[in-house]
């Protein structure tokens, strides 16, 4: 199996996290004696042009049955688009996808509850507040362009207007933050990672508006709060796997030790969501039998039946995502994070 990384600035911490739990998946299954893929990465910067020339490269290699966690998002939608254009019949399995415009591929195994799906779960807390309005901040001109139409998309289904501020790459994201027009939206979603929304934060906590942040899961709050993020800016962010630091499921508490045991590593949502995403290829390539090819793997995948994982259930439901699990953490003007 290949794995596709995304390794430019903004990425790099987001590739690295869900990759570790991708590797350490695979460590513990096989040190307990199970079989393993052989698993391969290659690093990209995250392009359109970087997708295609590893697709082409791995349309040759008869070896490579499927790709496995492509990180993050944009490269995630590059490579399906990319597969597709080169008539690759291969499973994409676990890629770091919320966007659900290609829910429907035959070829991808999404894992995680869409942007849709985190969205309604925030909306459903804010629904006192009347929030019919989001603006959308994109930390770059590549996230936007990966990322709009999608957003759009979500937007139109959930019946919210929607202000984007795509800023400039290369910048500092502070001052531009501190810029935001006076009549910018109350609540922001922003469409980035954690080193970019640390620097967000520090440029609203000394702007003159007031504003509520939405952070999906492609930010993890360990790395956040390193990062001296602004103070007194309320911050949401939504988790699709449970709480790696204090879940009972067996499932957690297997990654955790594992995790000390062979990496020892800080636990993280992101890479949890890699561990869970290991465990699940390894188990369906298995199913496949010996010496699997790769039309025998993506039929097994297109099976898409039902998994527990040591108490956390995987079962795909008819828009195509494996778990609807989603959860948030408030970090609130005191910078306290609630549950």
């Amino acid at each position: 199996m290949t794995q596709l990384l995304d390794m430019s600035a903004d990425q790099q911490q987001l590739s690295r996290d869900y990759a570790t739990g991708i590797r350490l998946a695979f460590a513990e299954l096989g040190a307990n004696g199970m079989p393993v893929p052989q698993l391969s990465t290659i690093e990209t910067d995250g392009s359109t042009a970087a997708a295609r020339q590893a697709l082409q490269a791995l349309r040759a290699d008869a070896r490579q049955v499927a790709l496995v966690g492509t990180v993050g998002e944009a490269l995630s939608l590059a490579s399906l688009a990319e597969t597709a254009q080169l008539q690759m019949e291969i499973a994409h399995v676990a890629p770091w996808l919320a966007d659900p415009r290609m829910d429907a591929d035959p070829r991808l195994f999404a894992l995680f509850a869409s942007r849709e799906a985190q969205i309604r779960y925030v909306l459903r807390t804010l629904s006192v507040a009347g929030v019919n309005e989001l603006g959308v901040v994109y930390p770059a001109g590549r996230n936007a362009q990966a990322l709009q139409a999608g957003m759009g998309a979500v937007a139109g289904r959930l019946g919210l207007r929607t202000r984007d501020f795509v800023l400039q790459a290369g910048r500092n994201l502070a001052p531009q933050a501190a810029a935001l027009p006076p009549d910018a939206p109350y609540f922001l979603l922003f469409m980035g990672g954690a080193i970019e929304l640390a620097l967000f934060t520090q440029g609203l906590a000394r702007g003159a508006g007031r504003h509520y942040l939405l952070c999906l899961s492609d930010v993890d709050t360990n790395t956040f709060v390193q990062l001296s993020p602004g103070k007194s800016v309320p911050v949401i962010f939504t988790d699709v796997v449970p709480n790696p630091l204090t879940s009972k499921l067996a499932v957690v508490r297997a990654y955790r030790e594992a995790l000390q045991r062979l990496f020892d590593e800080a636990p993280s949502t992101v890479s949890l969501a890699g561990y869970l995403a290991g465990r699940y290829a390894a188990t369906v390539i298995a199913a496949a039998g010996p010496a699997p090819t790769r039309a025998r793997v993506l039929a097994e995948f297109q099976r898409r039946r039902p998994l527990d994982l040591d108490g956390w259930r995987l079962e795909f439901d008819e828009h195509g995502r494996a778990s609807r699990f989603v959860s948030q953490t408030l970090l609130n003007t005191r910078g306290e994070f609630v549950g």
